[in-house]
């Protein structure tokens, strides 16, 4: 059903002409898509349902008073947007830890039993792992009002005129939202099946636009688009797979709204009555007000109120039927009309998902299974490189002969380091079988047919000894299977600092890529990220001799510029290219290092050395933060050198966000100086009871040991946890007896 083909030609002649008669046609057409769009089952002819959709345009165009807010004739497209607005979710959209054999599974099995799960529900979820687009959409009175990309987890663009023309998505749920949460958020995956991408290409190449590389990049290309018939016009799905009720923050706690307020159309769906300002004014309900008894049977809701959900997703009752789950459906994966890069473990009951909460970026309470499917491919090896990184790792590259793989046009796969390749006998011009890693990094499994293949063209590889960048000497420490560009002043390292600095999970610096660069570096222009901050709209006007023009020098000075007061503290802090310090673990760090000018003090001032003990011991007691990640950041801010470039970033005026509720120091306030673990369900979310006791000059800790104060407990509390702290002799109260402590009164 091509709907864009079949809007009528002006002065038609009106079919339906009463409100009686549209009203019904809608709800048919509406019936007719659900079976056609999220049923796969169609229940009447094309021409049928073609010709009831135009006399329903019609009708609109004659009398607009009657339009339906879920009128399908709103699936075809508006206007072009001038820009993507950011959409604050009510609900971070956490991504999750892998992992890749049984034994992670099992281990996961271990973790959550400490949670104590209901024994009377399933234990696990088992679904597919959908490579799209995650999408989260906002519901209002069983209405749709708002549509989001994931973005950074916490805030996304804002796409509802682009989501409104994708037909599995319902515009109303089903019984005009009955037994629906008065506020609901639904996540789900907009995927562009195998057959469409394939269609897609063939219309793009034949048109002489590139193609896209697979449905995933396709699907997301399809909703980022400003213009939403170019998304109308694509065979788009979108596929529930949770959903949470809501409830609204009161005023007084509110935050700043970000994002389009209810009371505007938003992309043509129209404000629902009672929705205004509120939509960025909410949040999760405690999972036992919500109206879900456990996941599945918020999938079986979902499906009932008119979503699309995978009906591969099994409910297991324990850990040997998720395993069981696990093979039966990675053995069907590539079978199926829907890209996937995985499987995904779920605990069934919300209660137990609440209780795990979360580490870092990551839920305790679901993992990714990521076994790549069984698809190897057999393709020349070229030559093999290497890259040199921002730590001075030298990494072999295989290049190889363009061959597709799991949708993809593979040229290239890491080879880890030189122990690799000698273990798997390459030679350059070997046949060798490439599979993707975990469904998504190519990699190298070894030689094609052991080497019988050989014709004795192939020739040895041998991994430098200088380096290729800067003919420093390359070394390597007994203890680790890497080998290092020894140079100080590399400008390959110097090249990979940058890049990295600028890049999208860092700072972002929009517009300068690997190439501009590069040739900042040989001009003389920076030498480190800090250096951007010190260059001029002039002085890039002044590179044009090196094809920068005005516009673009323009541009990339505003880009940088930006960056100065809108980049989180935790983005910084990973920009910077601390050994062991990842996007996730950066975040954690941040309320330690507070504001880069608190790490600018401590690492200036007399008692520099005692600041960074303090400072490595408050990551020790951080939950997600190990002993190699604390030591690596403090051993970084002992480094004269990171001295240096914390200056030199803040006189170019950087000034990186602090953190939303930064780390009360230790030792003010009424539980100054105690450490405190939270177990059991409690009349406020962990985090929210956890923010009162660091306000408080308190730390909340994941773990029981000789230096907790005291533990708090509620409702179901961990078997683990209070064991542990008989054992230390840690004192246990009640969540009535902290807000005693809290509110500074002793009894």
């Amino acid at each position: 059903m091509d709907e864009d083909a079949i809007m009528p030609a002006s002065g038609e002649a009106l079919a339906l002409d009463t409100r009686e008669s549209y009203d019904a046609s809608v709800a048919t057409l509406g019936a007719w898509a659900h079976a056609y769009y999220v049923r796969d089952d169609p229940v009447v002819s094309d021409e049928a349902y073609d010709r009831l959709f135009r006399e329903v345009a019609v009708a609109e165009g004659a009398h607009p008073e009657w339009a339906s807010a879920i009128s399908p004739v709103r699936r075809v497209g508006g206007d072009v947007l001038p820009g993507f607005r950011k959409a604050r979710h009510p609900q971070a959209l956490l991504s999750l830890a892998n992992v890749f054999d049984r034994d992670g599974v099992q281990a996961f099995d271990r973790r959550v039993a400490s949670a104590l799960p209901d024994p009377s529900v399933p234990r696990f979820v088992v679904e597919p792992k959908l490579d799209g687009l995650t999408l989260a959409l906002t519901y209002v009175g069983g209405e749709l009002v708002r549509a989001a990309t994931r973005g950074d987890g916490e805030v996304g663009e804002e796409v509802t005129a682009q989501a409104v023309t994708i037909r599995s998505i319902p515009l109303r749920l089903g019984g005009g939202g009955e037994g629906v949460p008065p506020y609901l958020a639904v996540r789900g995956e907009v995927t562009l099946p195998r057959d469409a991408f394939a269609r897609l290409n063939v219309a793009r190449e034949a048109a002489g636009e590139p193609t896209y590389q697979n449905p995933r990049n396709a699907a997301a290309g399809s909703v980022r688009q400003l213009d939403p018939k170019v998304t109308a016009a694509r065979d788009l799905r979108f596929t529930a797979y949770a959903a949470t009720a809501l409830e609204i923050v009161p005023e007084a706690t509110g935050s700043a709204p970000l994002g389009v307020p209810a009371t505007a159309e938003a992309g043509g769906v129209r404000a629902v009555p009672g929705s205004a300002g509120v939509v960025d004014r909410l949040r999760p309900v405690a999972a036992g007000a919500s109206p879900f008894a456990s996941h599945w049977d918020a999938l079986r809701l979902l499906d009932a109120w008119g979503f699309r959900v995978n009906s591969k997703s099994r409910a297991c009752a324990d850990v040997d039927e998720a395993l069981v789950a696990l093979d039966e459906l990675q053995a069907e994966r590539p079978h199926w009309d829907e890209e996937t890069d995985g499987l995904v473990v779920k605990v069934n009951d919300l209660a137990t998902q609440e209780r795990l909460g979360s580490a870092g970026k990551d839920p305790r309470w679901a993992i990714a299974y990521k076994v790549s499917v069984s698809d190897v491919v057999v393709t020349r090896l070229l030559d093999i490189t290497v890259q040199v990184g921002r730590t001075g790792a030298i990494t072999p590259l295989a290049v190889l002969e363009a061959v597709r793989l799991g949708g993809v046009t593979v040229t290239s796969a890491t080879l880890h380091n030189a122990d690799q390749v000698q273990a798997l006998g390459l030679m350059i011009g070997d046949w060798v079988r490439v599979e993707r890693a975990g469904g998504v990094i190519p990699a190298v499994l070894g030689v094609d047919c052991d080497g019988s293949r050989r014709d004795g063209s192939e020739r040895p590889w041998t991994f430098p000894v200088d380096c290729p960048a800067c003919g420093s000497p390359v070394t390597r420490d007994a203890d680790e299977a890497v080998a290092r560009c020894a140079g100080p002043t590399c400008p390959a390292q110097r090249a990979a600092r940058v890049r990295h600095f600028v890049g999208r999970s860092a700072v972002d610096v929009a517009g300068l890529g690997a190439n501009w660069i590069d040739r900042l570096i040989a001009a003389g222009m920076i030498d480190g990220p800090a250096d951007l901050y010190h260059l001029t709209a002039a002085q890039l006007r002044g590179f044009e001799g090196q094809g920068m023009g005005d516009v673009l020098a323009t541009k990339l000075a505003e880009s940088i510029d930006r960056t100065r007061t809108t980049t989180t503290l935790g983005r910084f802090l990973f920009g910077l290219g601390i050994r062991h310090v990842g996007a996730e673990t950066a975040e954690m760090l941040a309320p330690i290092a507070g504001s880069l000018g608190n790490l600018l003090f401590a690492v200036a001032a007399e008692d520099r050395d005692a600041r960074i003990a303090a400072m490595h011991a408050q990551a020790l007691e951080t939950r997600g933060i190990g002993l190699v990640v604390a030591r690596s950041f403090a051993t970084a801010l002992a480094d004269p050198g990171m001295h240096t470039q914390l200056e030199r970033f803040a006189a170019g005026g950087m000034a990186p966000v602090p953190p939303v509720a930064p780390l009360e120091p230790l030792g003010n306030g009424p539980l100054g100086g105690k450490v405190v673990v939270l177990t059991g369900t409690m009349s406020q979310s962990r985090d929210a009871i956890a923010a009162l006791v660091s306000g408080a000059g308190g730390k909340v800790t994941d773990s029981v040991s000789g230096s907790t104060s005291f533990v708090v407990t509620g409702e179901k509390p961990g078997a683990a946890k209070v064991k542990a702290a008989g054992r230390h002799g840690v004192a246990i109260i009640s969540e009535a007896e902290l807000r005693t402590l809290l509110a500074g009164r002793n009894g």
